[in-house]
């Protein structure tokens, strides 16, 4: 069975013959410089410098039936926040960082629906890069970049078999929202005034989706990524989920599904409180990443053979850990869900900077 073909299986919620047929899908981004010595100043800014050194980590601890497509410098840029960055504003081998800050003030709202979320985006955008960008062909000549970065990684994927996990991602909206506002500012305005931030979601995610379904259409893909790590119920009680962001979710993964097209959910924190509203959409129209805060067996026990999900071996056990302990937690998941249908084993969100090899390649082997 192809990586291809034991995905697909698993997204399908489809349940297994033998453990074997479980996908592993370590979250490997930044990890591969401390694999390969690659400083992270180079494996931040130049892509063919990351996928080297891809290659050389796959060549350590074996491939992967799943991957992430994206070029860390693409991923650092999506989050629309101020970075600090190795080689720049850090040591050339320390780990990025994001400054949470606020980025407007209330009223901004109101001017996002005047001009359009995507105008208003991309002056947030040029506006926040150090140093800023002042001609709008800087923020397309980034873009066109990207995409040049994203052939090449997907051609690097396919040449060893290797599954995307997605084959564009992005962040909701209300997510992003939360993040260039502030979580604690975010909340106050929905406290004090949730309708104009209403109105900018239900104005403009639709046309969100739109551009991004038409973009997967003209490249053939069929999963989205969605960064909606602001929607947990650690950020926010079940009711306001259901107030201000499960009504515009709930369409927007209606509307990829409609279109063939299964978004891969990046659920970093807990989400339990709230998984049981996902019950309402499509059977297999989400497949779910948990980082470890989430209990994934319990999570198995709501959504487990109507949408399939992925994780979650600990950020920690991975730095901190022995290879015993990862073969233990592995054993465990797949002994208690592994091959019911729809479980991906893997990292619990990304492979950390200091995880240990032996660590990751007794995840690489749980399953064999």
């Amino acid at each position: 069975m192809t990586s291809y073909e034991k995905v697909e299986k698993a997204m399908q919620c489809v349940p297994l013959n033998d453990p074997s047929e479980i996908p592993i899908f370590p979250h490997i981004l930044t990890w591969a410089g401390t694999v390969a010595d690659v400083p992270q100043s180079k494996i931040i800014t130049d892509c063919d410098t990351w996928i080297d050194a891809m290659g050389k980590t796959f060549d350590v601890i074996g491939n992967p039936d799943l991957s992430m497509p994206q070029h860390p410098k693409t991923i650092i840029f999506s989050m629309s926040m101020p970075v600090r960055r190795p080689g720049f504003e850090l040591p050339e081998g320390e780990l990025y960082q994001f400054v949470e800050q606020p980025q407007f003030e209330a009223d901004e709202y109101e001017k996002m629906l005047q001009i359009g979320w995507e105008n208003w985006y991309a002056m947030y955008m040029m506006r926040i890069q150090n140093p800023p960008m002042t001609d709008p062909k800087q923020y397309a000549d980034y873009w066109a970049e990207t995409n040049v970065a994203g052939a090449k990684i997907a051609q690097f994927l396919a040449q060893r078999g290797i599954a995307p996990i997605f084959n564009i991602a992005d962040f909701p909206i209300f997510d992003l929202l939360s993040m260039i506002r502030s979580m604690e500012p975010f909340i106050f305005d929905l406290y004090d005034d949730p309708g104009p931030i209403m109105d900018v979601l239900n104005q403009s995610q639709p046309i969100e989706d739109a551009r991004n379904i038409q973009i997967l259409k003209s490249i053939g893909g069929t999963r989205i990524g969605r960064y909606a790590m602001r929607s947990s119920a650690t950020f926010m009680s079940p009711d306001m989920f259901d107030e201000f962001v499960w009504p515009v979710l709930k369409a927007s993964i209606l509307r990829f599904w409609e279109a063939g097209i299964r978004c891969v959910l990046h659920c970093d924190a807990e989400w339990l409180p709230i998984l049981d509203r996902f019950l309402e959409l499509p059977k297999t129209s989400v497949s779910f990443e948990f980082d470890g805060v989430t209990d994934i067996v319990k999570a198995y026990e709501i959504i487990g053979g109507w949408h399939s999900l992925r994780g979650d071996v600990p950020a920690t056990m991975f730095a901190y850990g022995t290879p015993d302990d990862v073969r233990e937690y592995c054993a465990n998941l797949i002994e208690k869900i592994g091959t019911k249908g729809g479980f991906i084993l893997g990292s619990g969100c990304e492979v950390p900077l200091n995880a240990k090899t032996e660590c990751v390649k007794a995840m690489m082997e749980a399953t064999s």
